[in-house]
């Protein structure tokens, strides 16, 4: 019950000093949930919206960091694009290996 209690302090603490890391936090919830339902079913419309889910993410994560710099600012960057590339092309690999042109 004290873990339940901490995680919901934990989410309040956040949802009232830094919304955009909640948010930012629920897309990619949302988009592992979506990456799970894509493994089992195998439907290209759960791995598009994952990726949407994620490239918003990142997209947040790279405008936040810009408006409000972190001390961690050059690796977040860093990271938020090598993730969007990584992404970017496993998915246009996926995409040409299962609609060859």
């Amino acid at each position: 019950m004290r873990r339940w209690r901490d995680l919901w302090a934990g989410l309040e603490m956040t949802s009232r000093y830094n919304p955009p890391q909640l948010v930012e936090a629920a897309m990619l919830g949302l988009s592992l949930a979506l990456c799970a339902a894509w493994w089992i079913w195998q439907d290209w419309q759960y791995l598009t919206l994952c990726l949407s889910y994620l490239f918003g993410a990142i997209a947040s994560i790279l405008v936040r960091e810009c408006i409000v710099p972190s001390p961690h600012t050059k690796r977040v960057r860093l990271t938020a694009i090598a993730c969007f590339l990584a992404l970017a092309s496993a998915a246009g690999f996926y995409f040409l290996q299962t609609h060859p042109v």
